[in-house]
């Protein structure tokens, strides 16, 4: 136990010094609902998961982040993203979704080290099947 506990701890340690100096971690509501990271204010990564079988993950580059009205920023950018679907909807399962997004959002700093976000995301999908779609949420993210 005391060795697991030490290993634990060196493997905190060591994450914490690889993550950059403004990393936002919090949580989105919408489509994904999941666990939202921020790296920088420029990358953001999303993981989303459901109880029906189906995992959504996806990673942006903003490539704009400019003032809008004060206090809000605005944020364009562009990514990817993966899902791994069950059995849903007909598909096989374990059914692989590729696709590109492009994140249209705000976001506020309601205090120093905390962040509400709102974004919408129209897509498309590559593979299996090309299609458009869009996802879209509300978020909070806490900034360390």
């Amino acid at each position: 136990m005391k060795k697991t506990l030490i290993a634990l701890v060196l493997a905190t340690g060591i994450a914490l010094v690889a993550v950059p100096a403004d990393t936002g971690v919090g949580g989105m509501l919408g489509d994904p609902t999941g666990v939202s990271v921020l790296l920088e204010n420029r990358v953001a990564l999303a993981a989303a998961w459901s109880i029906d079988d189906y995992l959504h993950l996806h990673a942006d580059l903003w490539l704009v982040r400019d003032p809008f009205v004060e206090p809000l920023n605005w944020y364009l950018g562009l990514g990817g993203k993966v899902l791994l679907l069950g059995d849903r909807g007909g598909r096989d399962n374990d059914a692989l979704v590729l696709g590109a997004r492009v994140p249209v959002g705000l976001q506020w700093y309601v205090a120093p080290r905390l962040e509400l976000f709102a974004e919408i995301a129209p897509g498309m999908t590559i593979l299996p099947d090309t299609g458009l779609d869009v996802d879209g949420g509300i978020g909070l993210r806490f900034h360390f």
